[in-house]
């Protein structure tokens, strides 16, 4: 992974265990982590994500839209835009940690774990 990807909070994996990016040192490690591909679990058991079936998940709390493309194993997610606005953002992701940046960059906060 590059160190320029992460941010203090963001989940990663290192030897197969989870671990939460906590400090700048954590960041440095960057070379030996490894992301975390983002899984309906995830999006449901941690986040708290809404499952609305066929591959669409929401957020509780904001317009903020994934769609599982199953056979190339990613999500697209999609962020509400007014509704006289025919343009609407979206963007492909793997992983977790691009996920939790994203959502911070959209909304100024915390994708934060619904099971702590």
């Amino acid at each position: 992974m590059k160190a320029n990807e992460l941010r203090i909070g963001n989940y990663v994996a290192h030897n197969t265990m989870i671990h939460t990016i906590n400090t700048g040192s954590d960041i440095n490690t960057s070379e030996i982590l490894e992301p975390i591909l983002l899984t309906s679990d995830w999006l449901v058991n941690t986040f708290g994500f809404k499952d609305n079936s066929d591959g669409y998940f929401q957020h509780p709390d904001y317009n903020f839209f994934l769609y599982h493309i199953e056979e190339d194993q990613y999500f697209e997610c999609y962020k509400q835009v007014p509704a006289n606005d025919d343009t609407g953002d979206f963007k492909t992701l793997q992983h977790v940690h691009k996920l939790q940046n994203l959502f911070f960059e959209l909304f100024d906060e915390e994708l934060t774990n619904v099971q702590l």
